[in-house]
């Protein structure tokens, strides 16, 4: 019983890495789209970005928080792109 709790704690742990590895690749994705849009410099996107790389880049990294962010993050870039403002 031991042994396949510690498995199933394993897979969950995992699991949870993934999940910050793919929030980390999503968050290079939007910094490298916002570049490629003229917005690398902008003042309240970079600030969005560091919140979130604050939270992805701890220990113990806030998962739902880091969601939420990223979100919010991605939607004030779309935000941007679609009113062209830089």
């Amino acid at each position: 019983a031991a042994v396949e709790r510690a498995a199933g704690l394993r897979n969950a742990a995992d699991g949870l890495l993934e999940r910050r590895a793919e929030l980390r690749g999503r968050l290079a994705a939007y910094r490298a789209k916002a570049a490629r849009l003229g917005f690398a410099e902008h003042t309240e996107l970079s600030r969005r970005h560091r919140a979130v790389e604050d939270l992805l880049y701890s220990s113990p990294c806030d998962l739902p928080a880091a969601t939420r962010a990223l979100s919010a993050y991605q939607r004030y870039l779309n935000d941007l792109s679609e009113r062209g403002t830089t």
